[in-house]
């Protein structure tokens, strides 16, 4: 059995931010953390598909990671999905059985096992998130054994043929059929792997693998901190020897994870879960609660930071980011702000390209960009994307 991981996609909604599939999420980048959780579920024979842009990042992790897995690189981005996937196919056999993997959903390592299982003597399986609510995906029409006769994209709230949402973990018994159905699929929009997928469950016996465990898309940006609040809630309290922890500071509940060379100041505060990456410092009197810091990060003096996500390298110096997420290289000056509610109480809307996206979330601070530098006194409000190395004037307030 080979396994297609897909990290080509554009990360166009993710805006300002980079390349989702190398955030780091408590150490570690994105694709290498989903890509363990595979291996964990008993997945093997990796192919990682790359966009050409993160070819070289991607392999460099592998490496230095020791994580085995073959490196595809989607020739066509405008192809979507399904180029993806034809280009991860050029390194599977016909006769062998293959796993497509979706590059940026969290899913628990049991639900690999379950979806091998269940799809013993049929051609394939599809994981399916039992939804409580109307979601705006592909919902699979099954019958009384959860056979798939077909997938139908964005039926409306109302039109749901079940309860049962389509997630990219698909497995399929002989990868000879998913080149020939990717082969004869056509489609004007972007949808030529759904298409394909459409012709396979009219002619062969694909199962629904019903799932109602954790499962997390990271599609737009606030999805960085939902996902955040996932890993942290996974991991123990670990504090390294040679973490430097002054007398008078505290740390507070569970989930606390200081890695090495960290400086935590007099009076300071940690509060759990929290990650402290490598190298960081929490200044006297600051409070970190509920967040991951990225390696060589400052939390400095009287600075607080709460339920945030802060990439490498962001220093902050007297200033309050809540609810945020920051890429790598940002600078926070004195007495800067990140607002996060709202004062009708109403929930943050994003810009994503030419559309305002509601989060869903009641708090909400800032989508910032890495390089950007805050001035003094700027203050950013719910919401606010600022572009990458952007330079926000001191005193002013970016909308």
């Amino acid at each position: 059995m080979k396994t297609i991981f897909l990290a080509s996609g554009r990360s166009s909604r993710m805006e300002p931010l980079s390349d989702k599939n190398l955030l780091e999420f408590c150490g570690e980048p994105l694709v290498l953390k989903l890509l363990k959780g595979a291996q964990e579920g008993g997945l093997e024979n990796f192919i990682v598909v790359t966009n050409g842009e993160n070819t070289e990042a991607i392999r460099t992790i592998l490496e230095e990671n020791n994580f085995p897995a073959e490196i595809a690189t989607q020739k066509n981005l405008d192809d979507g999905m399904a180029g993806g996937v034809v280009d991860g196919l050029k390194f599977v056999k016909e006769d062998e059985a293959v796993f497509v993997l979706g590059g940026n959903d969290y899913i628990e390592p049991s639900a690999y096992v379950d979806i091998l299982d269940q799809s013993k003597n049929k051609d394939g399986g599809i994981l399916a998130k039992k939804m409580t609510k109307y979601f705006p995906g592909g919902y699979l029409q099954v019958d009384g054994e959860n056979k798939i006769s077909s997938i139908i994209e964005k039926p409306g709230e109302g039109r749901e043929p079940s309860d049962m949402v389509n997630i990219v973990a698909h497995y399929f018994a002989l990868a000879e059929n998913l080149k020939r159905a990717l082969e004869g699929a056509q489609s004007q929009k972007d949808d030529v792997y759904e298409v394909a997928l459409q012709a396979l469950f009219k002619t062969k016996n694909f199962v629904a693998v019903e799932y109602s465990r954790t499962w997390q898309a990271v599609k737009y940006p606030w999805h960085v901190l939902e996902l955040g609040d996932i890993f942290l809630s996974q991991q123990e309290t670990n504090i390294s020897p040679v973490a430097e922890i002054a007398d008078s500071a505290k740390i507070k509940g569970d989930g606390v994870f200081i890695e090495d060379g960290v400086r935590v100041f007099e009076n300071a505060v940690i509060q759990g879960p929290c990650y402290i990456g490598k190298n960081a410092i929490v200044g006297n009197n600051a409070l970190v609660r509920n967040s991951i810091l990225g390696a060589k990060c400052v939390a400095g003096y009287n600075t607080e930071i709460a339920r945030s996500f802060l990439s490498p390298n962001v220093t902050t110096h007297i200033a309050y980011v809540g609810d945020t997420i920051v890429d790598r290289d940002v600078n926070f000056g004195a007495f800067s702000c990140t607002a996060n509610l709202r004062l009708d109480k109403k929930t943050v809307r994003v810009q994503i390209k030419n559309e305002k996206i509601d989060s869903l979330h009641e708090k909400l601070g800032a989508i910032i960009g890495a390089g950007a530098q805050i001035g003094t006194h700027a203050m950013l409000m719910p919401g606010v994307r600022i572009e990458r190395a952007k330079l926000c004037p001191p005193g002013e307030v970016q909308k």
